[in-house]
């Protein structure tokens, strides 16, 4: 059963500002546990990476709860009682302005990774990943592209590479990172 569906667009509303309030005030409990340790140690590059990503998952999840009330009142407007899937193949934006500072967040602790450690592996290919979540996907190609610069192995920044191509409508470049994406993946036996 999809919990979603049960909420009234007011109990949904209520959760969507809370979730906003959470992450724009503290972050989720894992931001805080990790800032904690931060003041603790403040050089710890690893904690800054983490910190990155759970920042990001933590806007992140706030788009999905908005995208769900999109779904919700989309489903409500067409038809009298809301079935599962109803929006189905309808594009559904969301503004993501309020969560904005928080990806901006994300990318300035993987900043801070990168000025402590220089070669940490990955934060390219997650910078891409919160640019892409932003939809700045020139800053999200720069930074894919530098992913498989830094390793050209890198399965996970070819395919998103090739999503931010498609996004772009630069159809043969999506379908040329896609195909060295797959090459790569399964040559790596994952």
């Amino acid at each position: 059963m999809d919990i979603f569906k049960t909420l009234t667009p007011e109990a949904m509303e209520t959760a969507l500002q809370r979730q906003l309030e959470q992450i724009t005030a503290q972050g989720s409990d894992e931001v805080v546990r990790l800032r904690k340790e931060l003041e603790k140690t403040p050089d710890d590059a690893e904690l800054w990476f983490e910190l990155g990503i759970s920042l990001n998952q933590s806007a992140l999840h706030y788009e999905e709860l908005a995208v769900r009330k999109a779904e919700m009142q989309y489903d409500r407007e067409h038809g009298d009682e809301p079935q599962p899937g109803d929006a189905e193949g309808v594009t559904i934006r969301v503004d993501i302005s309020a969560v904005r500072p928080v990806y901006q967040q994300s990318l300035e602790a993987f900043d801070k990774v990168l000025e402590l450690n220089p070669d940490y592996y990955g934060v390219a290919c997650q910078k891409g990943v919160v640019y892409g979540n932003m939809h700045d996907l020139e800053n999200a190609e720069r930074c894919y592209l530098q992913a498989l610069e830094d390793d050209d192995e890198d399965f996970t920044a070819a395919y998103y590479l090739s999503q931010v191509y498609a996004e772009m409508g630069k159809t043969e470049l999506a379908a040329k990172y896609q195909q060295m994406s797959d090459d790569l993946n399964s040559a790596t036996g994952v």
